[in-house]
């Protein structure tokens, strides 16, 4: 339908104003908003209510309805001091009121309406705050209110306002804000406030791993090492008790420098100490007889570095079977009693013998070296089914001549190529086996 009536002539009615402002007793009375009529009402949302007046429909709301009158005052209050341009038209009397007012905020600070503004993010003058009291007053309805990074706003101020013992003091009755004074620290790149903060609250393992870090990460190679100098020296002498395990990591490292500087062919900025003694194994030229006086040395190397024999044994198996350097392997597992030294050497393997079977057989062994490994295993059973996964002929029938498997051989002889040495040597084990006699003669004692 055509709805045509004079727009400016409409809204300058009297009826039509929407609500006011009456600024002399600085309250609101209310909101008057009125719904126009016209033929189209009669269609409209309001037309099926008969309860409904068919002329105008007026709402009166008062505002105290949707606030309270403490809770308006406020409002009211926080926006005048807010506000620093003064509105037009203002009477001197409010003019002096509101002066009066942002006066006041001024020499005499509100604790709540301070947290508020700083938890919402805005800009606001600390410096009202001039007593250590009015200061932790402010810092702990902070706390009270969940405080997130307001709370470094304020321990800055603070920091700047106090004195040392003042400051510290307030950090050490509030755990929380200490900590969140040590994030920001940390995130700001302020390493050696960090550390010394930390060691003032005896926090000192925590301070020795940042010093430690923070000396590993220097790029220079020169600075690095006196850097761990410095923290190992320090931590000698100082008797704060950090842990036996930092102190041998802190002197682990500066070995490792000491060997990069006396040995500048290892490029090996940021690597771990498995790593380099990795490096070490590959430039290692005597593993019959290791010098343990040479810093390079591997079996030297693991000893500063205190790597578990375990994983000396490991790294060494890796790098010599990918340099198929395969003679040294039995070096490296072979060795003297401690018990007895005028004893031969014997096989010793620190870790699961079948771990050191497969990584040899995926690095691609030879079957010599993988039989060398699978007859050291006391267990007939897990050699057979172990020597069977590594595809390794001489093991399976050396584990079923142990377990007397006469017609599991015969079979497997059947299988295997003529003329081949795999052949012969089962051959050789049937033999063996068929001629054995159990006698006493046959049994020995061996010490």
């Amino acid at each position: 339908m055509d709805m045509q009536f004079d727009t400016d002539g409409y809204w300058n009615r009297s009826s039509r104003a929407a609500f006011s402002f009456e600024d002399e007793d600085d309250e609101i009375d209310g909101i008057s908003t009125e719904l126009p009529s016209s033929d189209w009402d009669n269609n409209g949302i309001f037309s099926d209510d008969p309860e409904l007046p068919t002329n105008n429909y007026c709402i009166q709301i008062s505002i105290k309805d949707l606030l309270t009158e403490e809770a308006l005052k406020e409002v009211l209050h926080e926006q005048t001091l807010d506000d620093r341009v003064m509105p037009k038209g203002v009477s001197a009397e409010e003019e002096l009121k509101l002066l009066r007012r942002q006066v006041q905020s001024t020499l005499h600070p509100n604790v709540k309406g301070t947290t508020q503004k700083l938890m919402q993010g805005k800009t606001t003058s600390l410096e009202m705050y001039k007593s250590l009291h009015e200061k932790q007053q402010l810092l702990d309805s902070l706390l009270a209110n969940g405080g997130g990074h307001a709370i470094i706003a304020v321990v800055l101020f603070l920091k700047r306002t106090l004195n040392s013992a003042e400051f510290h003091g307030i950090l050490k009755q509030r755990p929380k804000v200490l900590q969140e004074y040590l994030s920001f620290l940390q995130d700001c790149g302020d390493i050696s406030g960090h550390i010394e903060l930390l060691q003032r609250f005896g926090r000192h393992q925590e301070a020795a791993l940042k010093q430690f870090q923070a000396a590993i990460e220097l790029a220079d190679p020169t600075g690095r090492k006196q850097q761990l100098q410095r923290l190992v020296d320090a931590y000698a002498n100082a008797g704060v008790g950090i842990i036996p395990l930092y102190e041998q990591v802190f002197h682990a490292a500066l070995k490792i420098q000491l060997l990069l500087e006396k040995e500048p062919q290892l490029v090996a900025d940021h690597l771990t100490p498995i790593e380099l003694l990795y490096a070490c194994c590959q430039r290692n030229g005597n593993w019959k007889e290791q010098d343990m006086l040479k810093l390079i040395s591997p079996q030297r190397f693991a000893a500063d570095q205190q790597i578990s024999p375990a994983q000396y044994e490991w790294t060494a198996l890796n790098e010599r079977a990918q340099a198929q350097a395969y003679a040294d392997l039995e070096c490296i597992f072979e060795r003297k009693p401690t018990w007895h030294p005028l004893k031969t050497k014997q096989f010793h393997i620190s870790f699961d013998l079948a771990s050191a079977v497969q990584r040899l057989y995926e690095l691609q062994a030879p079957a010599t070296v993988l039989q060398l490994f699978l007859s050291k295993m006391s267990n007939s059973n897990d050699k057979l089914n172990l020597a069977r996964r590594v595809k390794c002929i001489k093991a399976v029938i050396d584990a079923m001549a142990g377990l007397k498997q006469q017609q599991e051989l015969i079979q497997l002889k059947e299988t295997l190529p003529d003329r081949s040495e795999e052949k012969f040597y089962c051959e050789n084990a049937l033999k063996t086996l068929q001629s054995k006699r159990w006698t006493t003669d046959n049994i020995k004692l061996k010490l």
